[in-house]
């Protein structure tokens, strides 16, 4: 439930502002990598997006209305900047490597490159619920307070999965693979109503984001290649 306020507290700031959503999400000291630290610099090449993003703010699949993270929410309706910008924040967070870099023109030791493959997140609206709600603002403070109780347990399904493909890292000076492999997280979970609201649904996937990356460090961290 905390983890949703955080959400929701996220989502009112980017209504507030009008802006695109940005793929972020908060680090903390247990995100620091606690093992061998790989004395290397690390380049981060951006994702090559494969994604199937949907163009629709609202879809209809399994009999009823899905809020989605589409395209357009997105700067230039682009993913993949902002995805493979908060990985290289992630990885550099982390202290695994000695330094991470990200972007053209920077030099690395080693190299990881791969695929975007999937980055969905979608909630289903409940109509119910959010006509209560809209309602019960006209009414001001007090009509909010008696909007929240008659919703407080009204709850919605979320759905999301992200996937990272053809992961690659590369020792930029032989060329020579170091790791490959794939990672992928999905979840579908009951949620409060609000979780499908229109600027919280794309943190979904950002969460999954974290969890895929963390599982990255793990991974690299524990089968660390020779130099």
């Amino acid at each position: 439930m905390r983890n949703l306020k955080s959400l929701l507290f996220a989502a009112l700031l980017a209504l507030a502002s009008g802006c695109s959503h940005t793929v972020s999400y908060k680090l903390t000291e247990q995100d620091r990598w606690t093992g061998p630290k790989i004395d290397k610099v690390l380049r981060v090449v951006p994702l090559e997006d494969r994604t199937s993003a949907p163009t629709n703010r609202v879809v209809h699949t399994d009999g009823g209305k899905w809020r989605t993270n589409h395209r357009k929410g997105y700067a230039n309706g682009e993913l993949a900047p902002g995805v493979s910008a908060m990985i290289a924040k992630h990885l550099a967070y982390s202290g695994l490597f000695k330094k991470v870099v990200h972007g053209d023109g920077q030099p690395g030791d080693w190299e990881l490159t791969g695929t975007l493959a999937d980055y969905s997140a979608m909630g289903r609206i409940h109509a119910t619920a959010e006509g209560i709600q809209a309602g019960s603002m006209a009414f001001g403070l007090i009509g909010a307070v008696v909007g929240s109780a008659s919703t407080w347990n009204m709850e919605t399904e979320v759905r999301a999965s992200v996937k990272l493909e053809q992961l690659k890292l590369m020792n930029t000076t032989t060329q020579s693979p170091l790791w490959t492999g794939t990672i992928g997280v999905s979840t579908n979970y009951p949620a409060p109503f609000n979780a499908a609201g229109e600027a919280i649904v794309f943190h979904h996937s950002d969460v999954l984001l974290k969890q895929a990356v963390s599982e990255l460090i793990r991974t690299l961290g524990t089968q660390r290649q020779p130099d």
